[in-house]
């Protein structure tokens, strides 16, 4: 029955004009202060005697003794992650100086150098704990995370070296090449004598923490098949498992990929992630399955696991009965991170969409989450909050699952879709290039596009114009010896589009094309208010006009017009409609069958 609506949703979209109510997407450069003072906080949690970042942290930012002095290896690279993304939102050395820090003591005291991989923890001086321990995709992809932001920030050999070792590492051991199979093993022994099971864990944060990240950083083909291959794991096999559940997907499998029916969790915020993980491969490689697949699973949560009263996504439910997981609590729970694909996810797909619904889920978890689970008085954020934004559990801001990543990249992704893709305004990210003996071509990809949606504008080294870049293909040439501080500042395109047009009269509607992706005819529909000469044209994504589909008086009322793209290559085009002074614009894409690998 879930799915009937789902499908009834796709057919019978209706498109309500929604305005944002969160001050961060009113103005989403409020996310700049907002991420200082949560890397701030994680500031004072560095060991300046010992090294590294503790795990266990209190509400103040000092250590919960009682819960242990271990330094856990997802805190030293997610910790690593947020201090990147800090620096190069504000520019703060310190920030990038305090990421440093934790990748050299994951360098020092996290990897097997016997076995290869990760250990999962250390003591405070640097001694793994439990070594024998089983090694588990979860740790050996978020290992990764904070590596590959900071090669990205600053192109440091070290950093790509250490990054692949540990994709190579990954791939020898837990990657199953099965031909019927394939996709990462869940959990490996701590020599790698035995591996089994597989997970969304061990899928979508593979694409989240190094794939995706891999494959922006290089165009390299080898990291193109692996995010087409994990995007098949979670379109063949969560996907595909959500007709049979009440509520979310199956998120644990054994080696062959049958369902692990003793573990019954779905996980709203595992449901928006792969969502987001799926818009986001769509947009490098546009796929019909990938959008159809990610709206069916944003729509799940909207409709079965999320709070329309007061905003975000609930925490935890039974996948067989779509009861809610209450953990022995009176009142519902909400998490940081699940609120953090909310929004997130939200920002993405009412991007790639144009429908509001997505852009009101983004809205009201991110208002939800700055009122309740910011701590405005100590910095960061709780771990949980009641469905009201009461305390829950504890007052904690670090743990084994808690760090600094989060919270920071809610606000790094607040600025940077909220700018560019709702208000239609530049941004500027920060990067200290290391020099080098030779010369590089660096590719610019803080947003996973493959077209030239978002270009360079302009930026500055060390103070100083520097023109040595290819703004329409994202590329700085750094020529050998050249480094230093580099202020890079992006914006649309074509200037002219962006998603949050200006307010319209209450009858002015231009509806989000039908099929899109379309090959080769889609249907345009609009309505307007009054009898008025109306102007329905397409361009291409350089605002090169390539149709005029309406040009003339119309009276009032409600237009569907197909338009046919037999012509046209794959990509993506704009269309824009005016009725007297008003105009909107929305994105559509021409797409060709591809044949996937694997």
């Amino acid at each position: 029955m879930k799915y009937f609506y789902f499908f009834i949703f796709l057919i019978n979209i209706t498109y309500a004009q929604y305005v944002p109510q969160s001050p961060y997407l009113q103005d989403p450069s409020r996310a700049i202060p907002y991420v200082d003072s949560c890397a701030q906080f994680w500031t004072q949690v560095y060991d300046s005697v010992n090294g590294g970042f503790y795990t266990n942290v209190d509400r103040y930012g000092n250590v919960i003794v009682n819960w242990g002095t271990n330094k856990d290896l997802i805190t030293q690279s997610r910790d690593a992650y947020g201090f990147v993304r800090a620096y190069m939102l504000t520019g703060n050395q310190t920030f990038l100086n305090m990421a440093r820090h934790a990748l050299d003591f994951m360098y020092a005291h996290a990897w097997d150098n016997t076995n290869d991989g990760w250990y999962h923890s250390m003591d405070k001086y640097g001694n793994p704990i439990n070594p024998t321990d089983n090694k588990t995709a979860f740790d050996q992809h978020y290992a990764l995370l904070g590596i590959a932001a900071y090669y990205e920030a600053t192109g440091d050999t070290l950093d790509w070296s250490r990054l692949m070792e540990g994709y190579s590492s990954s791939e020898t051991h837990l990657w199953d090449s099965d031909a019927q199979a394939f996709g990462y093993f869940d959990n490996g022994s701590y020599n790698w004598t035995s591996v089994s099971g597989k997970s969304f864990n061990a899928t979508v944060d593979a694409i989240t923490t190094n794939v995706l990240a891999l494959y922006l950083l290089t165009g390299d083909n080898t990291y193109k098949e692996r995010l087409i291959q994990l995007a098949d794991n979670i379109l063949n096999h969560m996907y595909a498992s959500m007709p049979q559940q009440a509520i979310g997907f199956v998120e644990e499998y054994s080696s062959d990929w049958s369902w692990d029916n003793d573990e019954t969790m779905t996980i709203m915020g595992h449901v928006l992630k792969s969502g987001w993980c799926l818009g986001r491969i769509d947009q490098l490689l546009p796929d019909t399955s990938y959008i159809s697949a990610a709206k069916g699973l944003i729509q799940d949560v909207w409709d079965n696991g999320y709070d329309h009263e007061l905003g975000g996504p609930y925490k935890d439910f039974n996948r067989q009965t779509g009861e809610m997981l209450m953990w022995g609590q009176v009142d519902t729970a909400k998490a940081w991170w699940q609120m953090e694909q909310g929004v997130t996810a939200g920002l993405m797909m009412y991007d790639l969409t144009g429908e509001s619904q997505y852009l009101q889920m983004a809205d009201e978890t991110l208002s939800f989450f700055m009122t309740y689970f910011v701590d405005h008085e100590y910095g960061e954020v709780y771990s949980d909050r009641t469905r009201y934004g009461g305390q829950i559990w504890g007052l904690e801001k670090g743990s084994s699952s808690k760090a600094g990543y989060h919270s920071i990249e809610l606000g790094y992704y607040t600025y940077l879709y909220g700018n560019l893709f709702f208000k239609g305004d530049p941004v500027t990210l920060y990067y200290q290039f290391i020099p080098l003996d030779t010369d590089r071509e660096v590719r610019m990809n803080p947003l996973a596009f493959a077209d030239s949606k978002y270009r360079i504008k302009e930026i500055t080294k060390d103070g100083s114009p520097y023109n040595d870049f290819s703004a329409e293909t994202r590329m700085l040439h750094l020529p050998a010896g050249t480094g230093g501080e580099f202020k890079v500042t992006y914006e649309l395109t074509n200037p002219v589009y962006a998603v949050n047009d200006k307010p319209a009269a209450p009858d002015f509607h231009l509806n989000q094309n039908y099929p899109n992706p379309f090959n080769p005819v889609t249907t345009i529909s609009y309505s307007v208010p009054e009898r008025s000469r109306i102007s329905l044209r397409v361009y291409d994504i350089l605002g090169k006009e390539i149709s005029v589909l309406v040009n003339e008086e119309q009276d009032a009322g409600r237009y569907n017009v197909n338009f046919d793209g037999s012509s046209l290559a794959s990509g993506v085009y704009i269309y824009r409609l005016i009725v007297i002074s008003l105009r909107k614009y929305k994105r559509l894409t021409k797409w060709q069958t591809r044949v996937k690998n694997g």
